[in-house]
Formats: C-alpha cells, structure tokens, sequence
C-alpha cells in the first residue's frame, strides 16, 4: 500500500510539472510570436489611448469642442472653404462636435489613429517583428494636439484636432493605390493629387506627394525596376509643389498671405510669430520653447519617410529577429516617452477646464472644489472659486480657505484672461456689455465658437437687446448639440418674463449696480474690483455710519439702531458682498469699511433691538479683516465701540479675536527665533520662511493672506 502511495504521489508530481511548463511555453510561444503579441501590446496601447483622452482628459475635450463651431449651413461651409486646407477644417470641425461627449468623441479620434496603425502596416508591408514601429506616427499625431495647452484659446484653425489625422489617412490610402498602379499612372495619380489636392489639404498634400514619389521609387528598387520613370516622376513633383500653390494664391486664394502658401494647413504664422511672455522665473519650462511645437510634425514626417527608405533597403530576412524586436521595443520606448513628454499636463489648466464646465453646468459647488486641487493657482481659477462661493453664501467664511496667490499659465503665449473665461465672469458678475465686447472682438480674431455664440445670447437677453439674441439663437440652432439649448433661449426672447422665472439666468442681473459702460479693459479681475469700487459708498460716511451704530448699541437706542439700517435700495445684498470680496482680495481698508457699512445695513435686518444678542457675527473673514484694519489704522478708517464687537466679532476662547491675537504673537516670536539663528537672513527671505512655517495653522485666514500672500500676477 505504501509503494502504491508513493507512485502515485510521483505520477501527481509529474502531472503538475507537465502542466506548469506547458502552461510557461504556451506564454512562452505567445511572446515568441511576434503576429500576435505585438498586435495585441498596440490593440492595449490604443485603449489606454482612449481611456486617457475619455476620462483623463474629459474636461480638455469638452473644451475642445465649446472653442469650435460646426454649423450646417452654406454659409458655414463657404467660409472654411475659402482657403487650404478647407475640406480638411471643415471635416474635422465636423468631427470635433463629438467631443461634447469625450468618451464617444475620444472613441471616434482612437479609431481613426487606428486606422492609420492598420494602414501603415499595410501600405509598407511591415514584417510581425516590426509591428509596434508602426505606432510611430500614431504617437506623433496624438502629441500634436496634446502638446497644445492654451494655445486652444489661440488657433486659428478650425478643426485642427483632426486636420492631420485626416491628412495622413488620406496619404496612406494614396500610398495603397500607389503602390498597385503602373509607372505612367502614378505619375497621374502625383499630378492629381498635388493638383487637386493642394486646395482640399494644403500642406500635407504637398508633402504626401513627395512621400509618395519618394515611395515610387522605394517600390522600383524593392522590384528591381528601372528606376528612370520613378525619377521622372520624382523630378514633377518637385515641380508641382514649387508652382501649385502660387498658381492656386494668384487665381483663387486672397484670404491667405504670400508666405503662407506653402504651409497651408498647419499654424506656422502664429507659432513663428506668438508674444513670447517675459517671465523670469519660468522661461526655463519646456512649455516656453515656441519651436517645440514643430517635433511632433517633424517626427510624423520623418517617421514615414523612414518606412519608405526601410521598404527599399529592407534586409529581406538576413537580420537577426532578436535585434530586430528589441530594436523595435526599444524605438517603441522612445517614441511612448516623447508622447509622454509632449503631453500637456498643466494641473492649474485642466482645472480651469472642469471650473469653465461646471460653471455652464451652473454647478457651482464643483467650481469651488476643483480649487481645492491645486497648490499654485492661477487667477482664474481663484476669480471662479470666488465667483461660486458668493453664489453659494459661503465667500465670507471660506474664500481663504482655499489655495491663493496667482501664477500665470504655463505657456509661450502672453496669454489674457479676456481670451480664455473674461466672459463668463463679466456675465455672473452683471457686466453684460463687456462679455458681449469679447465675445465679438474674440470671434473677430479667432473665429465664433460655440462658447461665443451661449455666451453672446445670454449676456443680451439680460440686456434687453433681445434682436440681437435671436441673431446668434438661430445660428446655435443650426448646431448638432445645442440646438436644444437654443430653442430653450428662444423662448426667453420671445417671452422676456419668463427670465425672471429662471433663478439661475435671472442670477446676474443682482449683480447690476454700476453703470454698464464700455472702457478699457486689460485686465479682468482688476477692472472689475475697479469697477465695484467705484460704486461703493465713501470712506467718510462709511466711518460716520459704524460710528453711529456702535453707539445705538451701547445706548440700547431703537430708533437710533431703527435709522442705521436705511439701505440704498438699488445696491443689491450680492452686489454688496461682491465689493467686500473685492475690497478683501485688493487689501483696502477703506474700500472694505465702505462695503462693510452696507452689508451691515441689510446683515441686521430684523433684529430686535431690545435683545442685541440676537445680532448675528459677521462672517469669519469679515471679522479677521474687522480686526486687522482696527489694528492697522488704529481708529483711522473706522471707529467702533465694544459693543459693536461683542455683538459682531467672536471674542471667546478659540473665537477669532483670540485666534488673531495667537497669529501676531506667533509672528513675533517665529521671528525673534528666526533672527537669532539667521542673522543675515534678508527681510523678503525671513518673510517667506515664516509664511512656510505658520501657514499650516493660519493659512485660512484673512490677516496670513494680507501679510504673506504676495506677488499676485494677473493677466
């Protein structure tokens, strides 16, 4: 029984060793196949592809898609069409209107790069062990467009999301016919493409066509042909595309400049030409160098040429399959990190993408997380979160609880804030003629958008100039998206009483206190604070106003308490937040006693008098900036009594007065420790270390904003 046990202990054994190691050289012979595991490494490439652009990037595509415009129109058509290029606009505006939804939109784009794997493959007979070579134009068209940044907000070039993409699909369909023709008719098929061509794709057929003469050639030495014809070809067209695209600029095209010819299709004048932004501390980023821009044509270009020599000059089997696949691997390698480093994964961009959806969304909750997401944030993201926590009522206890400061974009372009969301603020914030100002002097210069067209509805039918509303309302109703939003725009214009029955549309007209009239504008965010302020209420009577309500107060005095809560009954209570948000952000005493006085007007509303603990505190960052400007102007700019803080600031332990007080004994004794450690420590550099070291604890409030946080850059 025993040696029974024992043999059959060893036929287990043996069994299980037979199964492992059949199981290791079945993987074994996968990955010895190069026909089915490199297919499979690129089928697992394009999805990660997908995934990223779908969901990753979800925000930058539903940009994407709100800075073009397709309409079905001929019109539309005609003007798109008018110069180079135009077919291969005018499909990719069609297909970037996918994007509204970035999982089907990405879907699309990854299919069509797949398509261009499949075609090189094909059109240049790449051997099983070079497989993956072929995803080297894939890479290099996806990091044409994910190097871009904010030169989304720049181009001049309707449906350049696709315009190479498409280009190359159509050079590699050229390329299958090609190779399947006889001498005389290539060299038609040259004549021809570059001929016709030209006006449907500018550039990149002047450029397949040399590919493809180059191809003819690469075909009659992989055959062993004369090569007499191929030359002849090769010569025409060379030719062809030195007079083509002049002939085409006398007799068709005078929308174009001289220089531009021969570059048709690609935004050469405005990468060649862009305001390079003088900044100090970031000319050093990689995002700053213009000329980058061109690597990844460069690479698409050169990428195929490299497969047109190789079909010529292939080793016809001699090589070494294992050189041969950890060549291809590590070219892979390469190619994967060049995609990686050109794509633009600016955080502070992305979220001002999800802050733009989101406040279209009327999301506002949204808006003011993504600010959470950030360390340095630029000044649009800091004006949207501000914007979304006035609409929410939480501005006053928490707009310093989020990062602050102010960096500018991350890009070689000056790039203006009035180019990117001006609009949407001067919208929200009642500055119904400015959004329309930009909405049209943007379209001027980059063309209308659907962006433009929501944003000029809205901002007109607030304003009354319901005409010129429905001038745009039809245009978006010729759209494949918005068409429905249109119609429900439509019905405002047709019925404006129906705005009012609409909180959120009717939302900026409480922000309309000022006289709405057309100046300079440069810059957003200080016109607007400028703009506020200059609506307020002065320093004199602001002063005179506390003054008399601290002492209804300590008088216990009704009708004294009764008369200081007149309120001008054109300032709105949001437009009065909106101005202590400004005066806070801008760090002006007087402006914010200004503010203060009316939002304490219409804050005490109903109070009983007989009991003034039932007066309410001041929201916490009133109180800190209450506190600090008392300090700081020592009676100047305002002047209260006890009772007016007993009853508006929190004065107990743990309250902010107390909490105030543990922040100036903490930077006085921070800086005390630092000077005698560090003697010949500079100011601006101690200042900096005791920033770092307090804002933990204080970083939240008003008093660390107004000491620490400096050097905000605008634009």
């Amino acid at each position: 029984m025993k040696t029974t046990k024992k043999v059959s202990s060893h036929v287990a054994d043996a069994a299980t060793d037979t199964s492992n190691k059949g199981k290791v050289s079945s993987f074994a012979r996968f990955f010895a196949d190069d026909a089915k595991w490199q297919p499979a490494v690129a089928v697992l490439f394009f999805v990660a592809i997908w995934v990223l652009l779908g969901f990753y990037e979800s925000a930058l595509l539903r940009r994407t898609e709100s800075l073009s415009l397709f309409v079905f129109d001929t019109t539309f058509y005609n003007s798109i069409l008018s110069v180079p290029a135009g077919t291969l606009s005018l499909v990719g505006s069609f297909l970037v209107q996918f994007f509204h939804n970035p999982a089907l939109g990405a879907a699309i784009y990854v299919l069509l790069l797949y398509a261009v794997f499949r075609l090189t493959r094909k059109v240049f007979d790449v051997p099983a062990v070079c497989t993956l070579l072929a995803l080297l134009p894939v890479v290099a068209l996806l990091a044409s467009n994910t190097q871009l940044g904010y030169w989304l907000f720049y181009l001049k070039m309707p449906g350049y999301y696709y315009m190479a993409l498409l280009a190359t699909l159509l050079s590699l369909l050229a390329m299958w016919a090609y190779k399947h023709m006889g001498n005389v008719s290539r060299l038609l098929l040259v004549a021809v493409w570059v001929v016709a061509g030209y006006p449907l794709m500018g550039v990149y057929a002047l450029a397949s066509s040399l590919l493809l003469a180059l191809y003819g050639v690469a075909l009659s030495a992989r055959r062993k042909e004369k090569k007499l014809f191929p030359a002849v070809t090769l010569v025409v067209t060379v030719l062809l595309v030195l007079f083509i695209p002049r002939i085409y600029y006398n007799l068709c095209y005078n929308s174009i400049a001289i220089e531009d010819v021969y570059m048709a299709g690609v935004p050469v004048t405005q990468w060649n030409f862009a305001i390079v932004e003088k900044v100090e501390y970031l000319t050093s980023s990689f995002w700053h160098n213009i000329y980058l821009y061109w690597v990844p044509f460069v690479l698409l270009l050169l990428s195929f040429l490299g497969f047109v020599l190789s079909y010529a000059f292939r080793c016809n089997g001699h090589c070494s399959v294992k050189v041969t696949r950890t060549v291809t691997v590590a070219v892979l390698l390469l190619a994967v990190c060049f995609g990686a480093r050109f794509w633009y994964c600016d955080n502070n961009f992305r979220i001002e993408n999800k802050q733009n959806i989101a406040i279209w969304d009327e999301d506002w909750r949204a808006v003011a997380d993504y600010a959470k997401d950030c360390d340095e944030p630029t000044r649009q993201i800091i004006l949207n979160k501000n914007l979304a926590l006035l609409k929410l009522g939480r501005a006053g206890n928490e707009m310093f609880a989020y990062p602050d400061g102010g960096v500018l974009p991350v890009s070689p372009l000056a790039v203006h804030m009035t180019h990117t969301d001006g609009s949407l603020i001067y919208y929200n914030l009642g500055r119904f003629n400015y959004c329309y100002r930009w909405c049209m002097e943007n379209a001027v210069e980059y063309g209308w958008r659907h962006e433009y067209l929501k944003s000029a509805v809205r901002s007109m039918l607030l304003s009354g100039e319901y005409k010129l509303a429905e001038r745009y309302i039809n245009i978006l109703k010729k759209t494949m998206f918005y068409r429905g939003w249109a119609r429900e725009m439509e019905a405002y214009a047709d019925e404006p009483a129906l705005v009012g029955k609409n909180p959120a549309l009717a939302q900026p007209l409480k922000y309309t206190c000022y006289n709405d009239i057309l100046s300079v504008d440069d810059v957003v965010e200080k016109y607007v604070m400028d703009a506020i302020d200059a609506n307020m209420t002065g320093e004199q009577s602001s002063k005179a106003y506390l003054s008399s309500l601290s002492g209804a107060l300590a008088a216990k005095d009704s009708v004294a308490f009764g008369n200081s809560m007149e309120l001008k009954q054109e300032i709105t209570p949001e437009f009065i937040e909106a101005s202590l948000v400004m005066a806070l952000i801008k760090k002006d005493s007087k402006r914010f006693v200004a503010a203060l006085n009316l939002f304490i007007q219409d804050y005490i509303k109903g109070v009983d008098m007989k009991d003034p603990k039932s007066v309410k505190q001041l929201p916490r960052h009133y109180q800190e900036a209450l506190l600090l400007f008392l300090t700081l102007d020592k009676g100047k700019t305002v002047q209260v009594g006890e009772e007016f803080l007993n009853a508006f600031v929190s004065r107990g332990p743990g309250g902010v007065e107390a909490n105030f007080m543990k922040f100036q004994n903490s930077v006085a004794k921070t800086r005390d420790e630092l000077r005698k450690t560090y003697p010949y420590m500079t100011e601006s550099r101690l200042n900096a270390v005791i920033a770092a070291l307090l804002k933990k604890e204080f970083g939240n409030t008003y008093y660390y904003y107004y000491f620490f946080v400096k050097k905000i850059m605008t634009y």
